[in-house]
């Protein structure tokens, strides 16, 4: 059984139009929590009965202008975490000055209201729920892809791993030096028209954000960072699937690339259900 709240309106700054409308957001218990002044908020599944030993949590960094709708197969992502044991938290966003929409892209230390909100979110559910706290997972869908990136360079002492699809990040992040390096799935489409492929390209007018990769520079990011020593890719009909490992840190670097691939989320890559795809490279990590 799930408590129903009504949630308070909200004018929503529409980057992309994404995603599909659903009851199944309204369906679950929200949560109000106040940080550095804001007042933030967030959806929480937990399955039933809860588990009495600590359970995954894994966060969920919805698109723009997706704040009240359905995250990319969310029912789906609920009936696995019923039957493995972990919780899915959807945190939304906040149109705050210096956003382009509901996420803040380049974090610096005068702009970490997001990460702020994150931790304290975690915090709050670890209180009310047995959270393993070396199980929390990220992942996101577009803006909140671009967002997990975020959490990649600040969290990374809290997020066991990250997964993404069609995001990416800033050319020159304000901050990033994590000093753990947790592993990265990033799942993009070579023909996604909002989040190029192939080119890099301005933020809007955005100067706290900047221009952004394109996804080979992005890999490269990150494969550098990680100072992985080895990559082996994988071609099928529709998507190859490249891994980069002997990392540092014992980190891995994951990419899949869906040919003809739009923005839209895919229900399934290379015969696999993407949310299966995603829990399954994500939770063979723990800190």
């Amino acid at each position: 059984m799930f408590i129903r709240f009504t949630s308070p309106a909200a004018t929503l700054f529409l980057i992309f139009s994404l995603g599909c409308s659903s009851d199944a957001m309204d369906e679950l218990p929200f949560e109000y929590i106040e940080v550095e002044g804001l007042e933030r908020n967030f959806a929480l599944f937990v399955p039933e009965p809860t588990p009495a030993e600590p359970m995954p949590l894994l966060v969920a960094f919805h698109g723009g202008g997706m704040m009240y709708e359905e995250f990319p197969q969310q029912v789906a992502f609920q009936t696995l975490a019923e039957a493995e044991g972990f919780a899915i938290a959807y945190p939304r966003g906040y149109n705050f000055p210096g956003n382009e929409g509901e996420w803040q892209l380049n974090t610096a230390d005068d702009r970490m209201h997001d990460i702020a909100f994150i931790s304290a979110m975690i915090d709050r559910i670890s209180e009310r729920y047995p959270i393993d706290a070396s199980r929390i997972y990220g992942m996101g869908y577009s803006l909140g892809s671009m967002f997990s990136y975020e959490v990649a360079c600040q969290m990374s002492d809290r997020f066991a791993a990250i997964a993404s699809y069609a995001g990416t990040m800033p050319i020159s992040p304000e901050s990033c030096e994590p000093e753990r390096f947790a592993p990265i799935m990033h799942i993009h489409g070579s023909s996604d028209g909002i989040i190029s492929y192939t080119d890099s390209w301005g933020w809007k007018a955005w100067a706290e954000v900047g221009d952004m990769m394109n996804i080979p520079a992005l890999l490269d990011y990150w494969n550098g960072k990680y100072q992985c020593q080895t990559n082996e890719e994988s071609v099928f009909d529709s998507s190859s699937h490249t891994v980069f490992s002997d990392c540092s840190q014992n980190a891995r670097l994951e990419h899949h690339r869906i040919e003809g691939q739009d923005h839209d989320w895919p229900s399934a890559i290379n015969g696999t259900s993407t949310h299966q795809l995603i829990w399954d490279f994500l939770s063979e990590f723990q800190i």
